[in-house]
């Protein structure tokens, strides 16, 4: 019995090559998507379960990392003090018309770190407030954490099974 829907699948490079679909290329798509979407599925994990937030987040132009703010109360900035490693979800579903194949999406790994020093917590912030000017007053509170997290790579999904893997520090 053939399957109507094939299972997602990276592509290898000899397929990114004949399909024109380069590393340029998916950067590209990954930043207009990541600079259109304002928002994240944050995902951290702790006392042995998995656990999703939605975050207001920033990315700087190499991509190499992301910037986001919680409050230091929440379960998320708990999650992210006993482990650091975490993922992103940035889709465009409520921007495209409701068909599979126009929603592009990137899962984002990597290693968070909560920024401790003034300085480097403004830099970061300031990157933050750029995107989200209605978080200033948030993100200066003294019961907020600036989280920066270094990103180890992107996974670009798009037309519902074309996964391509890219490496920001590969470039």
């Amino acid at each position: 019995m053939k399957k109507s829907i094939e299972e997602p699948m990276c592509r290898d490079k000899s397929f990114e090559r004949h399909c024109k679909f380069d590393d340029e290329a998916i950067k590209n798509n990954i930043s207009e998507l990541l600079e259109s979407e304002s928002f994240a599925v944050l995902s951290t994990q702790g006392k042995g379960q998995p656990y999703a937030s939605i975050i207001g987040y920033s990315s700087t132009p190499d991509l190499k990392n992301i910037v986001f703010a919680t409050s230091k109360e929440t379960r998320k900035f708990s999650l992210i003090t006993e482990s650091r490693k975490v993922a992103l979800l940035v889709d465009n579903r409520s921007s495209v018309p409701p068909i599979i194949n126009k929603i592009c999406a990137v899962t984002i790994t990597g290693q968070s770190h909560i920024l401790e020093e003034a300085t480097d917590q403004g830099k970061w912030a300031d990157l933050l407030v750029k995107k989200h000017p209605y978080l200033k007053e948030f993100v200066q509170a003294p019961s907020t954490a600036v989280i920066l997290v270094d990103v180890y790579r992107y996974f670009y999904v798009r037309r519902f099974q074309e996964v391509f893997e890219w490496n920001p520090h590969q470039r």
